[in-house]
């Protein structure tokens, strides 16, 4: 349960699933809200579609591994080949920054928290994030 607050746990997954990966320094926890739609059809079950991710900043993809709701990492992954990609944004916050990654079907939205409990990682890897070749080349 919840074993995705261990980078040695995120490190071994992304191994055993032949994810693009580089190193630990570029792992981060994120998640996309729910729309406006589903929070005006749904209301407060809106926030059921929220979806939390980690995100693997590899050498030519970048990796979605969804999470459960309880924070188990999920056999449902998206790769995003840096190909694809068309625009990268970053919008720093007080709580939590905002990556939006483009491609030419869809743009993801995925809010990052500055710090997240149990994650003590996840500060410092959002700085080595924004360093990552990829952020460099949209992001200045």
């Amino acid at each position: 349960m919840n074993n995705s607050t261990k980078l040695e746990n995120i490190t071994a997954y992304a191994k055993e699933h032949d994810i693009d990966y580089i190193h630990w320094q570029y792992i981060l926890y994120g998640r996309k809200d729910a729309t406006a739609i589903d929070s005006f059809l749904l209301g407060a079950f809106g926030a059921l579609t929220m979806k939390q991710y980690i995100i693997i900043f590899g050498k030519d993809h970048l990796t979605l591994i969804l999470l459960s709701m309880t924070g188990d990492l999920k056999e449902k992954i998206e790769v995003i080949s840096y190909k694809d990609i068309v625009d990268i944004s970053f919008k720093k916050g007080g709580l939590a920054s905002t990556f939006v990654f483009t491609t030419k079907e869809e743009k993801h939205k995925i809010k990052c928290n500055n710090k997240v409990i149990g994650m003590h990682w996840q500060s410092e890897n959002l700085k080595n994030c924004l360093e990552h070749p990829i952020m460099v080349k949209y992001v200045s």
